[in-house]
């Protein structure tokens, strides 16, 4: 008898975690009807919990994800998690990594183009860097058929590629602003790179021009000094694809 008491706690236990494993892969509100927007959070780091700011934009509609506008529940996606966040019909907003202190991922899942169906989306470097991409599920291009995947996989990589071909005067004077940290010369290395809205317009040409991060980085507070390319950065990083359905990959 205790054998199959103990067998029978066991399962009810087995049942009540997978319960709640499927509770955590729908979030939002339970008028969801197929085919509404979908974002997939995956969270491909084995250790560590990547926790997302979700913000409603003013036009977001009060029938999807959060009611409205403002700040919304945040998304946690546990190691080695992947999440189904349903949003409904019509989101636009915003999910930002680091709970706001990251790489911030713009979506508009209006689609009212004339014609075929457009999801918008962008991704934002001003309040910060995350090792993050976003795209078509799918793995689709965008409309006008170039690489659809906005963000950065690995901000630090992307930068030392470029690192070495800069002078060692701009190097040091990059260095200077706190936002770049490392070595300078041919041979110098970066060790940790940072963005927020104070960031000055060279940090932006470095990230934006320099290194092409795939990301609008805005030079937030000194917005009025634009650098040689970044006053069109908005509508260049501004990009759709036909679903309605994408990912956010958190490395």
């Amino acid at each position: 008898m205790r054998s199959f008491t103990t067998l029978f706690a066991i399962l009810a236990s087995a049942i009540a975690l997978f319960s709640a494993a499927l509770a955590q892969d729908v979030q939002g509100l339970d008028t969801y009807t197929d085919g509404a927007a979908v974002i997939n959070l995956v969270n491909t780091s084995p250790t560590e919990t990547h926790v997302y700011k979700v913000e409603g934009n003013a036009d977001n509609p009060q029938s999807a994800y959060g009611a409205g506008s403002g700040s919304l529940p945040m998304a946690t996606v546990l190691p080695g998690q992947e999440v189904k966040f349903q949003l409904g019909e019509g989101f636009i907003g915003a999910f930002t990594g680091d709970s706001g202190a990251g790489t911030r991922f713009e979506v508009n899942f209006r689609g009212d183009s004339p014609g075929e169906y457009k999801t918008w989306y962008n991704s934002d470097m001003q309040f910060g860097m995350s090792n993050t991409t976003m795209g078509p599920t799918s793995g689709k291009k965008q409309i006008n058929g170039n690489d659809a995947l906005a963000g950065e996989q690995d901000c630090l990589a992307k930068a030392n590629s470029i690192w070495g071909e800069v002078d060692v005067a701009s190097q040091q004077a990059l260095l200077d602003t706190g936002y770049l940290e490392g070595t300078t010369g041919p041979d110098g290395v970066l060790t940790a790179v940072h963005m927020d809205k104070q960031a000055g317009p060279e940090v932006v040409e470095f990230f934006q021009n320099k290194a092409l991060f795939n990301s609008y980085v805005s030079p937030g507070s000194v917005a009025g000094k634009p650098t040689s390319k970044a006053a069109a950065a908005a509508n260049m990083f501004s990009w759709s694809v036909a679903t309605k359905e994408l990912t956010i990959t958190g490395y």
